[in-house]
């Protein structure tokens, strides 16, 4: 089922800066991943209705069977019920937080997503709400945003690199709350970023843009199991393993995941037993060995079969399958050598637990 329907053309001084079709489904998380420049953030504009009508008139743009742009239509910016939040937090200064999101509350035309109190609680603002914006790091601040536009019941909520000036601590927040709004509320997300690692690690779908044209529209369970995509995009090294909560390993500071038959430890997460979670794994992590070892500071260890081996300039890129799901694993010339590699053959993927993210 199709949500957004986009024939999006927008042009200044005769050339075109966006011409591309783009659709959304009506729930989940759609990437729109590509380099700086390349149009991302006009397209979100153009959904937003923040492009001028006189430079995108060619246009078309349906958003739950209602037309917001075409010929002889444009809706206003502030009659499409979306939630836009960029790089930098765009809060009301000499309103506090609280009153940033009552102002957002009393606005929305419709039911919201989630309560005042249940976006407070999603974002961990409770101690913030009598701080004005000022006051707030830059991931506080970021958190209000999110807050705030999910508040105002959005039919389409937008976000355009919303974590590139925060640290990896607020980084890793804001990706989770946003993961698991879109998990548990039905409203279709664009997310807007050039860093791989936060696409694969909440997005459903991507799609990839370039000089203002959509160039692949995929899955992301597509694009990481497209042995070509994984060769040819080597500068995107990581990959996600799709597991399960197994239990908490308390004494330790443990999680056990479980991965088809095998098993996962990482550092210790929050989570109940059963919750699915995304394992990022960087290629750069992930080394080989001919047979399981006891003998190793490293805990984890996964049986894969080689599905493809890319030799390259003294290095070999090994494409690994593990229970369905894929790994990758760049290797010395030498160190293939030495343990006899081929497609087909089973091997052992060793991951440290502390590289382990999500």
């Amino acid at each position: 089922m199709t949500f957004v329907n986009a024939q999006l053309k927008v042009a200044q001084n005769n050339t075109f800066i966006l011409n591309t079709d783009f659709t959304l489904p009506p729930y989940g998380i759609t990437a729109l991943f590509g380099p700086s420049g390349a149009g991302k953030s006009t397209l979100l504009k153009c959904l937003a209705g923040l492009i001028p009508r006189g430079i995108c008139a060619d246009s078309h743009l349906t958003v739950g069977g209602e037309t917001w742009m075409s010929a002889s239509a444009f809706v206003q910016a502030s009659d499409r019920s979306v939630g836009l939040v960029f790089q930098q937090p765009q809060l009301f200064p000499h309103l506090s937080v609280l009153e940033n999101l009552q102002y957002a509350d009393q606005r929305r035309r419709q039911a919201s997503l989630t309560t005042l109190t249940e976006a407070v609680d999603r974002f961990e603002l409770s101690t913030l709400l009598k701080r004005y914006p000022n006051t707030l790091s830059g991931g506080e601040a970021q958190r209000v945003a999110l807050a705030r536009a999910v508040v105002n019941a959005p039919r389409l909520l937008l976000l355009d690199e919303p974590l590139t000036a925060l640290d990896h601590r607020s980084r890793a927040q804001l990706l989770t709350a946003i993961h698991q709004l879109s998990l548990e509320k039905n409203v279709p997300i664009v997310y807007v970023s050039h860093q791989w690692d936060e696409i694969i690690q909440i997005a459903d779908r991507v799609q990839m843009i370039a000089k203002g044209h959509i160039s692949r529209s995929e899955t992301l369970q597509a694009l990481t199991t497209d042995i070509e995509f994984l060769t040819k995009q080597q500068h995107l090294a990581s990959a996600i393993l799709m597991t399960q909560v197994k239990r908490q390993v308390q004494e330790e500071h443990l999680t056990e995941l479980t991965l088809g038959d095998q098993s996962l430890l990482i550092p210790k997460i929050g989570l109940t037993p059963g919750s699915a979670l995304r394992v990022l794994v960087k290629m750069s992590d992930v080394s080989l060995i001919a047979s399981p070892s006891t003998q190793s500071s490293i805990l984890n260890t996964l049986a894969c079969r080689i599905v493809h081996i890319e030799e390259q300039a003294g290095h070999a890129l090994i494409i690994l399958n593990c229970e369905g799901q894929y790994l990758s694993a760049n290797i010395t010339a030498r160190s293939r050598r030495l343990l006899d590699l081929t497609v087909g053959q089973v091997t052992y993927a060793q991951i440290k637990a502390t590289t382990l993210g999500q």
